[in-house]
Formats: structure tokens, C-alpha cells, sequence
């Protein structure tokens, strides 16, 4: 193979870059070469030897891969995966500032990670208090001591993952924040104390916090009383969160989540002199199942299908531009919502892939034994046993849909083709897999989100996770977990080192 392959970046065709991975090996434990290359440099000049002169007629006919121009090592580096962009910024400064545009690099190439928690210490199975990170290209799993840790997994909770930032609540001192984990910026919200109806809370003598509502607020129909603890906040009061934009691309991004009072749309702008206060969008009649933001716009999922959408662009607050009704709802997606209602539930799901809007409808069987039979609540009993049969809920089929503008019409689908999206508690996401080593095309990757149920029973909960092929119509794992009790849930998280 030619030494020096990169002679022309502009001619077509895939740019060889397999030379570039055999350099980038030698700074996979960078943290030894690099204090040994000081050493070497700060020290006394040794004595010349006919090894050393053979060291540097080798070393002159090598590349010289540290001088690349950025136009040439930008679209390299774009062609990495996460962790190898990481070793590339090791290498040098100049590499270092050239992976730092990749920001601005809108090909470059991200696949969220599964970010799994620190467990609390009834569903712990050992004493390791460190957050996982596992990478689906790598089939690695990896260690990570964020300073936030604890305040996000112990004295409160994550509601969102969105553009590489968590956006969690901390029942301490009921605050919401927007956080990075692996840059540690942090962005703080207004409280939002009135805006929920929240206006006391003790603490009980486990260390749960008990937080009180307003009678208005603990009156709705999802609320069976006005007492709640910090873990049902979040199946009755905040059910998903997610950001505008991208933070490090622009300043001034929104925060939207569906929350309190029948699941409404609330929004909160940010920017260079902090957050202004909450405020509910009007343009449809809650209640809302999920949202997605892509383009200054943002998309909202209410009942039988129906879609409203908000212009973003404005920086005052969103504006109602669009409603698709009920009306125009589909026959297959009747169909596929109503099949066995009483053993399934569904969770609904809006993706943004190739500019268009997707919905992806999940079935979960609220009883299902280890033969994937879905059971009825009775048949738990059996006169054999003294004790029910455990039989957790489990994600079995999943239905797709493409929203056809100009009919206002959710359209049938059966392949994704060479995509993949990734839904969950996070804001969903779609990639070209075919450029994605690991990651399954075609394939829906799933956390578990069934808020209402994962806390019902000290056996499962946040377990039900996996990758579903559209094409076979079959589930299986890309991570196995050792217990079926996972709190906190574990949720997709997309890489953001800037």
C-alpha cells in the first residue's frame, strides 16, 4: 500500500485512510506515550549512534500525518467514530483545533451511546457508583466519574436527553437544569414551582422527598392525590423534555416539555442573558404523546395521530403554524393501535429522517412470560404457586408511519431501509447505519419509558430495552443488563465533546 495515500482529497471516490487508524493505534493509551515523549524531549541530547541515524531515515520517509491541512484532515476526522475523533485531539494542537470544527461539520457522523446510571442501592447489585457509557460501534462499555453523578441520579432525575444534554431536576432544591455531561457546562431554568402547582414537600423517613400540590393541579385525571413522590414527578408531572437546537451551535435554544396538567406543550427560551420564564403553547387540545424539533420548528403528537407544529424562529416565543386533525388519521395506524388493547399499550414516537416526519408506533404487552406469551392480569394466579408468576412488561412489535404533508395523511411504511432511530425517553434520532459500524439498518433501538409502570413492582422496571429488525419482525438485545430492575433507566445519549 502506498505510504502516503492522500494525495489529491478533491478526486472521487473514498479517500484510504486505513494508514491514519494504524497512527491513530498509537494513541489509544496516549495518557503513557504522552509523558514519555516529554521526558524524551526535556532530557540531554544522546550521543549519535548508527541506530539513531537508521531512527531518522525511517522516520524522514514517513507521513508526516501531523502536517495535514485542515481541508484534508477535516473530512478524515469526519469519516471517525466518537472515540477515535477523542484520540484523534490527542495527536496535536493543530488536530485538536481541526476536530473542534467538526461542530460546524453538519456530515460528521454521531450515533447515540446508552447512557446507564448509577443505581440506587435497592436495584444495585454491586458497589460501582460510576455512570456506563456503551458505544454500539464498539460493543464497548466505559466508565465515566462526572462530578454530577450523584446530584442527577441521587437527589434527582433526568426527564430528557437532547443534543448531547441531559436535562434534569433536582428535587433538593427544585431547580431544572440543562447539562452536558462530558463538558460539564451547565445552563440553569427558571423553577418552576407555580408553573407545576407544587407548593410544599417533606421529606419521609427514607429519604424519599413527598412533594404537595395545589388542589387545581392534583385534581386532573392522571393525578390520584395531591401528594406525590419525586419519582411519580416524573410519570405525572413531566413527561419528556428536549431542546430546540444544539447549544453549541446556537446560544439562544428553546427547552420544551410535555408536562402537568393533561400533558401540555411548555416552552422556556434561552440565551446569552439566561432563561426567561415558562410559558404553555396554544394551537391544539391536549393531551400530547411525544416531540421533536428539527429546522426551527417543533412537532407535537396529540391524541388519534394528530400533529401540530410551531415555528421556532422567532426570538420571542414559538408561533402556531400548522394543525393536522384526527380527520386525516390513517386506517393502518387505526389498526395497529387498536389490536388487543387490553393486553398491549402503545407508546407513540416522532422522527425527524431525511427532512421528513416519521412516527413510530411502539407495542409493549403489559404481561409477557419468558416464551414472549402475552398474558392476561388473571392468569398470574395459578393454583400451583403461592406466589403470581413475575412476568414483566416487554416491547414485542413496533408499526411505521411517514407524515404526507400535502394529503395531511400518516402514510404506512415497512422499511427504514438503511436507517436506524433510536427512541426512548431521549429526543429520537434517525442515522444512515450503513456508515455506522455495529449499528443494525432497518432497526428501531429502544430504552424503556413506560413511566407508569416501572415502579410498581421491586422486581423490573427500566429493563425493557433492545433492537427490533422491521424486516423479520424480531426483538433482541444489544446490551444485556444482569437484573431486570434498573433504576434509573438507562437512555440514549448523543456525544457532545464541545
Amino acid at each position: 500500500m502506498n505510504s502516503n495515500p492522500i494525495k489529491n482529497p478533491c478526486r472521487k471516490g473514498k479517500l484510504s485512510i486505513e494508514p491514519l487508524y494504524l497512527y491513530l493505534n498509537r494513541f489509544k493509551q496516549r495518557s503513557i506515550i504522552i509523558p514519555m515523549a516529554i521526558k524524551r524531549m526535556r532530557g540531554s541530547p544522546s550521543p549519535p549512534s548508527i541506530a539513531n541515524t537508521e531512527a531518522k531515515r525511517r522516520s524522514s520517509s514517513m507521513p508526516k500525518w501531523g502536517q495535514l491541512v485542515g481541508d484534508v484532515l477535516l473530512p478524515i476526522l469526519n469519516r471517525l467514530s466518537f472515540v477515535d475523533v477523542q484520540r484523534a485531539k490527542t495527536v496535536c494542537l493543530h488536530w485538536n483545533s481541526v476536530a473542534k470544527q467538526l461542530k460546524l461539520y453538519t456530515k460528521f457522523h454521531r450515533i447515540p451511546w446508552l447512557l446507564i446510571p448509577p443505581q440506587d442501592e435497592e436495584s444495585r447489585a454491586s458497589s460501582d457508583t460510576s455512570t456506563k457509557l456503551f458505544s454500539i460501534e464498539e460493543g464497548q462499555l466505559y466508565s465515566s466519574k462526572y462530578g454530577a453523578s450523584k446530584e442527577i441520579c441521587y437527589q434527582g432525575f433526568c426527564v430528557g436527553s437532547s443534543h448531547g444534554y441531559m436535562i434534569s431536576i433536582n428535587c433538593e432544591r427544585n431547580t431544572l437544569f440543562v447539562f452536558n455531561p462530558l463538558t460539564e457546562k451547565r445552563t440553569e431554568l427558571p423553577a418552576m414551582d407555580t408553573f407545576l402547582g407544587r407548593i410544599s414537600e417533606d421529606m419521609d423517613n427514607g429519604g424519599e422527598y413527598l412533594i404537595e400540590f395545589a388542589p387545581e393541579a392534583a385534581s386532573d385525571s392522571r393525578f390520584y392525590r395531591g401528594w406525590t413522590c419525586s419519582r411519580q414527578l416524573r410519570e405525572h408531572f413531566i413527561q419528556k423534555a428536549i431542546l430546540s437546537c444544539d447549544p453549541c451551535l446556537n446560544k439562544s435554544y428553546g427547552v420544551v416539555l410535555i408536562c402537568c396538567q393533561n400533558s401540555k406543550i411548555a416552552f422556556c427560551q434561552c440565551g446569552d442573558s439566561g432563561a426567561m420564564s415558562w410559558m404553555y403553547l396554544e394551537g391544539m387540545d391536549a393531551p400530547f404523546h411525544d416531540i421533536m424539533c428539527h429546522e426551527n420548528k417543533l412537532y407535537a403528537l396529540a391524541n388519534c395521530g394528530s400533529l401540530a407544529v410551531w415555528d421556532l424562529g422567532s426570538d420571542s416565543f414559538p408561533v402556531s403554524t400548522q394543525t393536522i386533525t384526527s380527520l386525516f388519521w390513517s386506517a393502518p395506524l387505526r389498526q395497529t393501535l387498536n389490536v388487543s388493547s387490553d393486553l398491549y399499550t402503545s407508546r407513540l414516537y416522532l422522527v425527524e429522517s431525511s427532512g421528513g416526519v416519521l412516527l413510530v408506533v411502539r407495542r409493549i404487552g403489559e404481561f409477557v412470560d419468558e416464551e414472549g406469551r402475552v398474558l392476561r392480569e388473571g392468569d398470574l394466579l395459578t393454583d400451583k404457586a403461592a406466589e403470581p408468576l413475575v412476568c414483566a412488561y416487554r416491547t414485542l412489535l413496533f408499526g411505521l408511519f411517514r407524515m404526507d404533508f400535502d394529503k395531511e395523511t400518516w402514510v404506512s411504511m415497512t422499511s427504514l431501509d438503511d436507517q436506524a432511530v433510536f427512541v426512548g425517553g431521549n429526543h429520537s434520532a434517525s442515522v444512515l447505519a450503513c456508515d455506522l459500524p455495529g449499528c443494525e439498518k432497518n432497526s428501531v433501538y429502544f430504552t424503556d419509558d413506560y413511566w407508569e409502570r416501572m415502579n410498581e413492582d421491586y422486581l423490573y422496571g427500566g429493563h425493557d430495552m433492545g433492537v427490533y429488525n422491521l424486516k423479520d419482525k424480531s426483538g433482541k438485545h444489544f446490551y444485556q443488563l444482569d437484573a431486570l430492575k434498573i433504576q434509573p433507566p438507562p437512555c440514549w445519549f448523543l456525544p457532545n465533546p464541545w
